[in-house]
């Protein structure tokens, strides 16, 4: 990668710019150097939309974000005014409530998805990073039927998911940005090998979870398609795997915290280059792991 009106020096003094370091960055420093070239000559701030920004792992994932001062956060939630108290809270953490933006997105409208689509268009004129985050294990319906169980949990999960990429690869499309990425929220229980290994200790014995499983999986199939057919047009799709965390979502049981889990997926939203995540999926750890589930 060169840049003909940087001086040589540029490529150290453009990561100190973007706040990485040069030892951090053996194998993707292209990238990374790309991305604080990019944000040094352009002068503003990448724009990330999060679904799901009102709460759990949506909610930590724009508080870790925020507090970078990095970037310029699209917070979605299910309600205009769920929207607008979740800007409220992470603002008065950062004190700085013009980096944020709030729209309301019901995953089960496809009015609600256009409409954000057009305020960020008006706004911004592009998306450079979206999140899928937002997504339910169950039917909000009591004694909801299987069927409606089932028709509830894909209507958001998946269906929800696959236009919202259908609705924003346009506003992706139209920006310049060298990492542009769609970020997906997944689960282990998806994964066909932890649901069929018996020593996984979330296999299908331990867990059931038909309906949530299949939605998941379903959502890993999406983002694997979408893998191949933008490679060429360099927007990584990425599936991310944040871990069992103790959020609203999962009745506060899991093992881990909620912002330990937002990490995970603001890493997945900024880290590393799109080259090297091709065919990839971020874990619970943060770490690499073939696509193969």
């Amino acid at each position: 990668m060169s840049c003909s009106a940087c001086p040589a020096t540029f490529w150290d003094e453009a990561l100190r710019l973007g706040g990485w370091a040069s030892t951090d960055v053996p194998e993707s420093r292209d990238g990374l150097i790309g991305k604080a070239i990019y944000e040094h000559h352009h002068g503003f701030q990448t724009r990330y939309l999060v679904t799901g920004g009102n709460q759990g792992l949506g909610h930590e994932t724009l508080r870790i974000l925020a507090r970078t001062n990095k970037y310029h956060l699209v917070v979605a939630a299910r309600s205009q005014s769920k929207a607008d108290e979740a800007v409220k809270a992470i603002a008065s953490e950062t004190g700085n409530v013009s980096d944020l933006t709030p729209v309301f997105i019901d995953l089960d409208s496809d009015d609600t998805i256009f409409n954000a689509a057009k305020i960020v268009e008006e706004k911004f004129g592009n998306l450079d990073v979206l999140v899928n985050n937002a997504g339910i294990n169950r039917s909000p319906k009591p004694n909801a039927t299987l069927r409606e169980d089932f028709r509830a949990v894909f209507e958001t999960n998946v269906f929800g998911v696959a236009v919202m990429n259908n609705t924003f690869l346009p506003l992706i499309r139209k920006s310049t940005y060298p990492q542009r990425r769609i970020v997906t929220v997944t689960s282990g229980l998806g994964m066909f090998g932890v649901a069929l290994t018996e020593s996984s200790p979330y296999n299908a014995w331990n867990y059931k979870f038909p309906v949530y499983r299949s939605s998941k999986s379903a959502v890993n199939m999406i983002s694997a398609v979408d893998m191949i057919a933008l490679r060429e047009e360099n927007i990584a799709t990425v599936l991310v795997e944040p871990g069992y965390c103790r959020t609203a979502f999962g009745g506060f049981q899991g093992h881990k915290d909620a912002d330990e889990g937002g990490k995970v997926i603001a890493r997945a939203a900024v880290e590393g280059d799109n080259r090297d995540l091709f065919l990839k999926i971020i874990d619970d750890e943060g770490k690499h792991a073939q696509f193969g589930w």
